[in-house]
């Protein structure tokens, strides 16, 4: 082969292995390239499927977001009020401030021409009776000019239904128990039975008309009936009247709001929201109507407290972004208030003026005052509501921020309507003394509010807000019938009451001003009016606390039958002296009271015709009875004569089982109170020490018992009428609050004494006291109050001084842990004068205070109440309190001041001696 060949050979060699490595690159980069697409796309589709679960997985948590919007319990702040969204809402809403004046003016006119008694009134607020001639507006009118929309309901509630049979009967009784529901009365029985009869087709309006007025069944079904027509509503909203629609979806978010955290709850706030916009623009459509206006208004600003901050700047938007129509103005901004309003006092605080950081008063003003220029603004608008003149009322005294006086809008509010009773609640807070008011208007109110006459008696009634801030400031030592006002407006009370009860409306008025002038009359001798007020009252007599006001039903109803001709005159010394006025009694001027007891008893017992005159038509076995319990009060009254004038002969009184009789009135309602020696009470305690501890009791409490622990024995009061005694008390567990209360004052220096034993008061400071105190007429919990002494198992004693008499101001407490805690029987000992007072226990002395006190001789035992929720009811509580002692002092704690002193003493400086206190 030449040379030629073999380079054209070799050449075509390196071409082919040139091609071959050519190809295997290629090869390669087609498969890298491949490779690479692979990845790539992989790494494409595996970015794309986590950005697809990332926007799932936002829009999960904005779902979620939206689910917990409202379940939370955010209150509503200035962050939300001041938020662009709330302040585009209020651009919507604006208010002309350099008008506003004029416009109430021109307002405030021109509802006086409607109203001419509102002229008068306003010239002279104070003066002017709160009627004039012409019959005011009341209710009742209100509620009747709402039916004309009751109507509207009904007659698609006939569209809906007109396949029952009677659906137009059934139409009729729906009618008449929706009117009576809402004037508080009870609807006919005939009526109700027919709305009954139709509950089974399930229609929302029967449900909710007898959930406003069948009483018959539980409450759990009782809201079940308006959660079931709210849901119902919810399936088809487009055939039931809006304003009813929103009316049931408002109380089914009541029944809702016990459980923020439920579904139900949610779906409850989303129709409310949903319903009021639309139940307001229909009302635009309609004809104005003040009793629907007046309704609407009261149910949506009552239901604020169920929506959190996020649902109320919702339902505020949601009532001003609706047109066509649109919502009233005035609604909006009674809503916009209200908001307002609650941010403001959130930052006030319930603490005085003086105690509160002028950060946070600065604040309270700025939003108080946005909120009163809304209220001012609604009321301009529609000046016939009653609810939005009480508004600005509240306002005008929490800082003054209103053009009217408080006095002004509580005439207008009248103007409204004449027995608004809210606004009576807040005009009764706007008289007292530390608001600007004084006693004098206080009782000149109280007196209009009774020659004020409406069907239901209600504007009578609300004389006693007035009375009842008035009485209760009243200090201890002033009896309430030095004013012959006072007795004047008891006696007109009987009237008020009488009105009101024969009505037999379903709502209740308080008690407490029938509590007021039962004790004033009682106090003042007038006992033919005290019985007829009790007749008056049947069975709401039951519903007086006669323990707290010092007084016995049976004994009051039993003298004021007794206490006539003769006997009054007999009587009523030892009532003004005795039973009222006890601690200014002397060892000199008892005898007389003796000789009535004695002629007293001439006069019931030995003429044998007098009890029978007295309560005729009685048995002779029931006239006996009558006789033995006439003996009985003679028997106590001269009892407690005798430990007076002992006391006073400096003897230390022991009591006996039958002076505690006579001397100790139970006051609450424990589920038995026995009347025991103290030997058996000491063995009792004994028995405790065993049972729990397995020790036995300490030598103190053995010092007196010659019996072993668990030696049980029978006791007949006969047999330890003259032996030492005591009590034992049984309560329950959940609340085992109980008063002993004395019926006759030791005049001071006094030393108090008793032994108290009882299991464990975990965690409560709440012991058994013994106290030295006055009068308490605010309930169980604040009869507590005086110098005091509290033991409570456990291991802490716990010491309050006298409850201040200015309003607000806190008590001392001091508390100390104690050696030998698990203790459980303890004798407490108060030494107590006018300046001061020592506490020993088991006769060693703990602490003693030099401090000026407002109190009566009152000799009181008691315990107040742990409210122990967590634990389950009737699990039984035993109290033995016994060896009840008292003594006259010879020498007070601390020197006593004179009875000139005494008029400057304003009960304690809290700010005094705050070391190392609570």
């Amino acid at each position: 082969m030449s040379e030629v060949e073999l380079a054209t050979s070799r050449k075509t060699k390196s071409r082919l292995l040139l091609k071959v490595l050519l190809g295997i690159f290629l090869l390669c980069a087609v498969v890298v390239a491949g490779i690479g697409l692979f990845l790539y796309q992989a790494e494409q589709s595996r970015l794309a499927k986590s950005a697809a679960s990332s926007a799932n997985m936002i829009e999960r948590m904005k779902l979620q977001a939206e689910l917990m919007k409202y379940r939370d319990s955010t209150k509503l702040t200035q962050r939300e009020l001041e938020s662009e969204e709330m302040v585009a809402c209020l651009e919507r809403v604006p208010i002309d401030r350099a008008t506003q004046k004029t416009r109430l003016r021109d307002a405030v006119k021109a509802r006086a021409k409607v109203d001419p008694h509102l002229k008068t009134a306003l010239l002279d607020v104070f003066n002017a009776p709160l009627v004039g001639d012409q019959p005011p507006v009341q209710y009742s009118d209100l509620v009747d000019e709402f039916m004309a929309d009751v109507d509207l309901m009904l007659t698609r509630f006939w569209k809906r239904n007109q396949r029952l049979e009677d659906v137009s009967g059934i139409q009729a009784a729906l009618r008449q128990c929706l009117s009576d529901a809402y004037r508080f009365d009870p609807p006919p029985e005939d009526d109700l039975e027919r709305v009954k009869a139709a509950e089974a087709d399930g229609d929302p309006i029967v449900l909710f008309t007898l959930f406003k007025t069948d009483p018959s069944i539980s409450e759990e079904d009782q809201w079940k009936r308006v959660t079931t027509a709210s849901d119902r509503i919810a399936e088809s909203p487009d055939s039931f009247d809006p304003i009813f629609a929103a009316f049931v979806h408002t109380d089914a978010l009541r029944f809702h709001a016990k459980d923020k955290k439920s579904d139900g709850y949610d779906a409850a706030v989303r129709r409310f929201l949903s319903s009021w916009p639309a139940a307001w623009q229909e009302a635009s459509k309609r004809e104005p109507n003040t009793g629907r206006d007046h309704t609407c208004l009261t149910l949506l600003s009552l239901s604020l407290e169920h929506l959190n901050a996020a649902a109320q700047v919702d339902l505020v938007k949601g009532l001003v972004n609706a047109d066509e129509p649109s919502v009233p103005a005035y609604a909006v901004h009674l809503v916009v208030g209200d908001l307002f309003r609650e941010v403001a006092f959130d930052h006030r605080g319930t603490k005085f003026v003086s105690e509160t950081d002028a950060s946070a008063m600065e604040l309270f003003d700025k939003f108080a005052t946005i909120a009163s220029s809304h209220f001012v603004e609604a009321y301009s608008m529609r000046p016939e509501l009653a609810l939005l003149a009480r508004r600005p009322l509240n306002l005008q005294m929490a800082n003054g921020s209103t053009p009217l006086s408080v006095h002004h809008w509580f005439r207008l509010s009248l103007s409204g309507h004449i027995d608004h009773q809210s606004v009576y609640g807040s005009y009764s807070v706007a008289l007292m003394p530390r608001w600007g008011g004084s006693e004098e208007l206080q009782k000149r109110f109280a007196m209009k509010c009774l020659e004020t006459k409406t069907e239901d008696g209600i504007v009578g009634m609300q004389s006693g807000r007035f009375m009842d801030d008035y009485l209760t400031r009243r200090t201890p030592d002033v009896t309430m019938v030095d004013d012959p006002a006072n007795v004047m407006w008891a006696k007109r009370s009987i009237d008020a009451w009488r009105t009101h009860l024969q009505c037999k409306r379903k709502f209740r008025c308080g008690i407490l001003s029938a509590e007021f002038a039962m004790r004033i009359l009682w106090e003042a001798g007038q006992f033919k009016e005290v019985a007829e007020f009790l007749e008056v009252l049947g069975d709401r007599s039951q519903d007086i606390n006669w323990g707290k006001l010092n007084m016995d039903e049976a004994e009051v109803r039993f003298i004021c039958q007794m206490a006539d001709g003769p006997a009054y005159l007999l009587w009523m010394p030892i009532h003004l002296q005795l039973v009222f006025n006890s601690e200014r009694l002397n060892d000199r001027n008892t005898s007389a009271l003796h000789a009535n007891l004695d002629e007293l008893q001439t006069v019931w017992l030995d003429n044998s015709d007098f009890v029978a005159s007295r309560f005729p038509g009685l048995s002779d076995e029931e006239l006996a009875s009558k006789r033995a319990y006439a003996k009985r009060v003679l028997d106590h009254r001269r009892t407690q004569l005798n430990l007076l004038e002992r006391f006073h002969r400096g003897e230390m009184i022991h009591f006996t089982t039958e002076e505690l009789a006579a001397s100790f009135t139970p006051i609450g309602k424990p589920q038995s109170v026995e009347l025991r020696s103290s030997a058996q009470c000491q063995r009792e305690a004994a028995q405790i020490a065993l049972d729990i501890e397995g020790v036995e009791p300490n030598q103190s409490d053995q010092a007196d018992t010659v019996d072993t622990p668990g030696d049980e024995r029978d006791e007949s009061l006969d047999d330890i009428a003259n032996a030492p005694g005591g009590f034992r008390v049984a309560t329950d567990w959940l609340d085992y609050t109980f008063v002993l209360r004395n019926q006759i004052r030791y005049p001071l220096p006094a030393s108090y004494e008793i032994t108290a034993t009882f299991i464990e008061a975990p965690n409560s400071p709440h012991g058994v006291s013994l106290l030295c105190g006055p009068d308490g007429r605010s309930g169980l919990f604040n009869e507590l109050r005086g110098t005091q002494i509290r033991f409570s198992p456990g291991g802490k004693f716990l010491l309050t001084d006298e409850l201040p008499e200015k309003w607000g101001q806190t008590p001392i407490f001091r508390q100390w842990i104690l050696k030998e805690a698990k203790q459980r029987t303890r004798h407490l000992r108060l030494d107590i004068g006018r300046r001061g007072y020592r506490i020993l226990v088991d006769g060693e002395q703990l602490h003693e205070r030099e401090t000026p006190l407002r109190t009566e001789g009152l000799f009181q035992v008691g315990c107040a109440s742990s409210r122990r929720f967590d634990h389950a009811p009737g699990i039984p509580m035993v109290f033995n309190v016994y060896d009840f002692r008292v003594q006259k002092l010879e020498e007070a704690p601390f020197e006593e001041p004179s009875y000139d002193d005494l008029d400057g003493l304003n009960g304690l400086n809290g700010e005094a001696e705050t070391n190392g206190f609570l």
